[in-house]
């Protein structure tokens, strides 16, 4: 049975007051408007009694604030990013906020459709990863509205926006040496075509170190769109099969690994005697896999405080004041077995 909506009016009706007082008491304005208390807690002790939940839509219109935050990533079934999305509304909550998710695809166009709908619902903030191909101009419109906008996990050069991510250059770089260091001579990059500013800074560690340590270059470019598809694992074999002479992997994101190194193990390859192999972004397969991953390690605690705490730092100061806070926190790298010969 559908459970029944109760109205203000209906509610002012019961107690013989006024719609107005109701309204006062809802958004907390009645001490202000010199309602007693007596009649406030007669007011919140009816609306418990009869379940009254108000409507967002209409309040948040009404207010002008609707206490919920967008957390809007290229896929929020990734670990990665369903990790961070529980931390923050961890800390959200304990300051009445909610967290409303969803995902891009990494698509541009469903991006600036979300957008559209939650402006209508005037949501107080965004928390983005930005696809590949946003409108640049989009975006710059969207910064100069009330509603703050802070961009994760990659940024945009062109846009004077607030962002966390982390160190993706030293962090590939670390990881890099570490291989380096451990013997391994001549290592394949494994990453996404793409140009955003993580994959860009990723891509750009393995060029700069291949080039410093006079190691040929050996990358193969996955398209986002033949993710997940056995298109992915031909494109794969095959790269491994026209490089037969790499001695180590560098996989440029966690989902990439998990991929790869189950083809590898299909192909009867040992890791790490026939083949070492290095993640960016830890994962908790890594840790229980035969044998263990050595990964680039991303401060998930720490990135999902400074997003809360900027976010609320924005929220609390007024547009024509708010500038743009442009935080990179450092990454970390884990040993495991895959990278020691």
């Amino acid at each position: 049975m559908a459970k029944k909506k109760h109205s203000i009016k209906q509610i002012a009706n019961d107690l013989g007051i006024s719609a107005t007082t109701i309204s006062f008491v809802l958004n907390g304005k009645a001490k202000e408007n010199r309602i007693s208390q007596a009649l406030i807690d007669k007011v919140k002790s009816h609306i418990k009694k009869i379940g009254y939940q108000p409507n967002q839509l209409a309040k948040s219109l009404r207010t002008g604030k609707s206490n919920i935050i967008v957390f809007m990533v290229e896929d929020i079934s990734n670990p990665f990013f369903a990790t961070i999305a529980k931390l923050i509304e961890d800390e959200a909550s304990k300051l009445a906020y909610k967290i409303i998710y969803c995902s891009t695809n990494n698509d541009p166009e469903k991006t600036v459709s979300l957008i559209n709908l939650f402006n209508n619902l005037q949501v107080d903030g965004y928390i983005i990863t930005p696809p590949n191909g946003l409108d640049i101009d989009f975006m710059k419109e969207l910064c100069e509205e009330e509603a703050p906008i802070i961009l994760f996990d990659r940024y945009i050069p062109e846009i004077d926006c607030s962002h966390v991510v982390i160190a993706n250059y030293e962090g590939t770089k670390l990881g890099l040496l570490h291989l380096i260091d451990s013997g391994f001579k001549k290592i394949g990059f494994i990453t996404i075509d793409s140009d955003q500013s993580q994959m860009h800074d990723r891509r750009q560690a393995y060029e700069d170190i291949c080039e410093k340590q006079n190691m040929p270059k050996c990358i193969l470019k996955l398209p986002f769109d033949l993710l997940k598809s056995d298109v992915e694992n031909e494109l794969v074999e095959s790269f491994l099969n026209a490089n037969p002479d790499l001695d180590a992997v560098f996989f440029a994101t966690n989902y990439l690994a998990i991929r790869g190194i189950k083809l590898l193990k299909n192909k009867g390859v040992e890791i790490p005697n026939d083949l070492a192999v290095m993640a960016f972004d830890d994962n908790d397969f890594f840790q229980f896999s035969t044998p263990s991953i050595s990964s680039i390690v991303q401060p998930k605690s720490e990135i999902a405080m400074k997003l809360i705490d900027l976010m609320f730092k924005h929220l609390k100061t007024k547009l024509e004041k708010r500038t743009p806070v442009k935080i990179e926190l450092p990454v970390s790298v884990k040993i495991r077995s895959s990278t020691i010969k």
